[in-house]
């Protein structure tokens, strides 16, 4: 064997670790085969059948121990040798458990099955430990001296099917119990791992092992808000891991609730002050994980965004901090700065922790005195103890900082010399009606005589009453006029039963004043938001409407939803929930004026074509679940309309047609089908998505008679077919029609030759005569049929008058100038009409005025109040002598 030479920074590691010290001079051998075998240089994690080869020549007991050892022994050189990043020793440790776990429940297993037989259930299925990782060991962030925190299970009860006939139960206790030993004991080796069951349900006082139905009935009907918590950490660990991930499943409904449960808010901040509490005891001013700043505060940020938006936001379900913490940039829930400043201070936090432990493989979270101080203060890069407790005190400081401007910030105390508590209290009590100034207020009436038809909890009784009084006063403050108490009172109706929305607004004042400030601007909003109260939740973010939503965002969005679940149902309403969420961004935007009319048309227009893909994607995934793939060029889905001319409205319909490719083969399925019936049935189940109802609504209202013959024509055409109709049979109004039409969703192929038709189409020569007798008639036809109802639309000089005239404009000189035909939006088509000289400058300003003007007034109108009367005649006279010159 070759010598081994211990080099000066080796010398400097040894200093920094007494234990690693001690290690390497009882078993120098290890030193020299890790060395030897690269694994103190590079990256190279712990193995499974290294431990394999030691419980084969050894006992288990004594190979865990070793083999455990050598890896601490790997893992403290590489530390103090800053050969490996925080992240890197954590996961290794947290591996090294697993393997550990892994083979103790192997060894003892086989043990037990040739003493009692293989344990089953009642159908003779056999069963199987499955092991629950929490805390760090869960997350995969174990430190070099830490307790596993696991939960032993099994899926079903039954016997062993061996002479003795044991109980399932009896057996994996047992079983449980060697393994405990195996890992804990002190024997001549040392120990390998702390084992910790105590968050098992009902704790030391519970079973050791539970079966499956037992913890789902357990978390179910006992579970605490704490053991939420806990649970997020929770992975399987060792054992039989494909039934472990069933198990998670079973207990995800628990941990993450479908819709986000501001009720947790309040048992948040009762764990939130305990953690305060525990962090000030003097014994814990300098421990650096449960004292001021330290580790727990950054885990209890982290986890409590996932117990709260887990839920809705399922890339935030991970045990992983790392992980989770990189999905609330993501998502946008904490700003950049505060992840980057977070994880900085975490991974400084759990390094300090490391050396700490590194001394002498005590569980210790307090930076020592003395010489051991010296040795962490060094090892962490300071030459003295002045220079790294300094630093410390700075990132502790910055991690209370980013810990109190993170969460939700905490309701005020009850000022019971508040006029409106006891205003309040007397009109709950039918005891009086008037406000503290004197004067009447009828909403408030009406508003008290349905709640007191109503049975409401408890709980949601003293929600109640703490948030109204506040309410009150921010209403009387801001001197809002009765229609608009009306609403805001609307919506206190809806939520007051489901309690923890009004958590939500006692828990953010901020949120609340948003609320009526939003309620105020726009009926929309208020009836929207009524409608769906989860929408409040938006309403904590402070920065609501300055950062509108991109297309990057909503397409982002859109795939997290797709990606997070197979289930139709589920990602239709979260599709849907979705776009709720966008459009109120969208509306707050235009109102905070930081989205003008164009961009938020454009972004309602994304919005549409991201999920029109979406639920193409869901209608396609169902076909070929039935029917196989098929093969060859697929589905195009045509968007004419607002939508074809990235003009969206927050009331738009969709008019779409659906084209394909011909293909002669059959889909590979069992039940194969042709292109044509494959394809018709997409389209027909992407109809019905899209207009399907869900608890957060629906997405569209569609139109499919665009496609050729109408109504009486086929749901899905071939492209030959759609160009034989477009060239031969076509009506003037669907060439119109045409010059806004655009592929949004599925095949790009197809879409291409979508294109190429609609360019040869609308460059054939036409007779301009005729044309223009024919568009103009159709003009009037249109406003006959809709006469005053809707006069900024179909007005003399309205938004369909300006329309016509551009589509006319195109239509008359796309034969001789085709760049005409190249965009959809109105713009550009108008600035293309200028270009070609059918228009001059003093007209397309005309028509450019007037088509901001218009689009403006209808979304303002959609925006703010429906009902509200428009001046419409100044609007329509900027352009109705010039449409009347063109269109006649």
């Amino acid at each position: 064997m070759e010598s081994f030479t211990v080099n000066e920074n080796q010398d400097q590691a040894l200093e920094f670790s007494p234990f690693l010290k001690q290690l390497v001079s009882r078993h120098p051998e290890w030193l020299q085969d890790l060395r030897l075998s690269g694994r103190l240089e590079e990256p190279i994690p712990p193995n499974a059948e290294l431990l394999a080869e030691g419980i084969a020549e050894f006992s288990l007991d004594s190979a865990l121990r070793q083999f455990r050892n050598r890896e601490m022994m790997r893992l403290i050189w590489r530390d103090l040798n800053l050969l490996a990043p925080v992240d890197e020793i954590l996961a290794d440790l947290s591996l090294l458990a697993d393997i550990c776990l892994q083979a103790a429940v192997e060894h003892h297993t086989m043990k037990f099955e040739e003493k009692y037989g293989t344990p089953r259930n009642a159908d003779g299925e056999a069963q199987k430990l499955i092991v629950i990782g929490l805390g760090k060991l869960g997350g995969g962030e174990l430190n070099l001296s830490s307790d596993v925190d696991i939960i032993f299970c099994y899926p079903e009860r039954g016997e062993c099917d061996g002479r003795r006939g044991l109980a399932n139960e009896q057996f994996f206790t047992r079983l449980a119990r060697s393994i405990i030993r195996s890992l804990s004991e002190i024997t001549a080796d040392g120990f390998c791992f702390r084992v910790d069951t105590r968050l098992r349900p009902f704790g030391d006082s519970g079973p050791l092992v539970s079966t499956f139905a037992a913890l789902e009935q357990y978390y179910q009907r006992e579970g605490r808000d704490w053991e939420r918590y806990a649970l997020i950490k929770a992975r399987p660990v060792a054992g039989d891991l494909d039934a472990g991930q069933q198990l998670m499943g079973l207990l995800k409904p628990f941990v993450y609730r479908r819709y986000i449960d501001f009720g947790a808010i309040e048992a948040l901040r009762e764990m939130h002050a305990n953690v305060r509490e525990d962090a000030l005891r003097k014994d814990r001013l300098d421990d650096i994980k449960r004292g001021p700043g330290g580790i727990r505060e950054i885990e209890f940020l982290v986890q409590t965004f996932q117990l709260l938006r887990g839920g809705r936001e399922a890339t935030l379900q991970t045990p992983s901090l790392f992980e989770a913490a990189s999905q609330l940039q993501n998502l946008q829930l904490l700003p950049a700065e505060t992840i980057g400043d977070l994880l900085t201070a975490y991974r400084f936090l759990r390094k300090t922790e490391n050396r700490i432990q590194a001394l002498h493989d005590q569980q210790t979270h307090s930076v020592p005195a003395g010489e051991d101080g010296l040795r962490v203060a060094q090892a962490m890069g300071y030459q003295d103890m002045h220079g790294f407790e300094s630093a410390l005190s700075d990132i502790r400081s910055q991690v209370q900082t980013l810990f109190e401007e993170s969460l939700p910030e905490p309701s005020q105390p009850v000022d019971t010399q508040d006029p409106w508590q006891a205003y309040w209290k007397a009109l709950r009590n039918n005891a009086g009606k008037e406000r503290p100034d004197g004067r009447g207020w009828q909403p408030l009436s009406a508003f008290a005589g349905r709640l007191n038809r109503l049975s409401l909890s408890r709980r949601a009784s003293r929600r109640l009453d703490e948030f109204m009084p506040v309410l009150l006063g921010q209403l009387d403050a801001l001197a809002l006029d009765d229609a608009i108490v009306n609403r805001v009172l609307d919506l206190v109706s809806a939520i007051c039963r489901r309690s923890a929305y009004l958590s939500l607004l006692v828990q953010n004042p901020g949120a609340s004043k948003r609320m009526l400030e939003l309620f105020a601007a726009s009926e929309r909003i208020a009836t929207a938001v009524t409608r769906h109260p989860a929408l409040l939740d938006e309403l904590i973010d402070p920065s609501l409407g300055a950062y509108p939503p991109s297309r990057q965002d909503i397409q982002a969005g859109v795939q997290r939803v797709l990606e997070t679940t197979d289930d139709p149902e589920t990602a239709l309403q979260d599709l849907n929930y979705f776009k709720l969420v966008i459009s109120l961004r969208i509306a707050v935007a235009v109102l905070k004026s930081t989205m003008d009319t164009l961009e938020a048309r454009f972004t309602l227009s994304c919005l549409a074509q991201n999920l029109v893909q979406a639920t193409l994607d869901l209608s396609q995934r169902e076909m070929e679940a039935r029917h196989g793939r098929l093969p060859g060029p697929g589905l195009a889905v045509i968007a004419y309309g607002s939508l074809g001319a990235c003009a969206l409205g927050f009331d738009s319909d969709l008019d779409l047609i659906f084209l394909y490719q011909p293909a002669s083969g059959l889909s590979d399925g069992r039940r194969a089908v042709s292109a044509e019936r494959f394809h018709t049935g997409v389209a027909r189940r992407l109809l019905s998505l899209m207009s399907a109802t869900t608890p957060s609504g629906r997405l569209y209202s569609t139109d499919a008679r665009l496609r050729p013959n109408g109504r009486a024509g086929m749901l899905v055409s071939s492209v030959d077919a759609f160009r034989r109709y477009q060239l031969e049979e076509a009506w003037t109004w669907e060439l119109q029609a045409l010059t806004r039409a655009r592929p949004i969703a599925g095949d790009t192929e197809t879409g291409e030759v979508f294109k190429a038709i609609r360019h040869q189409v609308l460059t054939q020569a036409r007779d301009k005569d005729l044309l223009i007798t024919e568009v103009a008639a159709m003009r009037e036809r249109l406003r006959d049929a809709h006469g005053d109802g809707n006069p900024l639309k179909h007005g003399r000089g309205g938004l369909v008058d300006v329309e016509f005239v551009v589509q006319l404009g195109i239509l008359l000189n796309a034969n001789e100038f085709p760049e005409v035909t190249a965009s959809t939006d109105f713009n550009q088509q108008l600035r293309a009409l200028r270009d070609c000289a059918w228009i001059n400058e003093p007209n397309f300003n005309v028509l450019d005025k007037s088509y901001a003007h218009l689009t403006h007034a209808r979304q303002q109108a959609a925006l703010v109040d429906r009902s509200a009367e428009i001046e419409a005649a100044p609007l329509l006279n900027i352009a109705r002598p010039l449409c009347e010159e063109i269109l006649g």
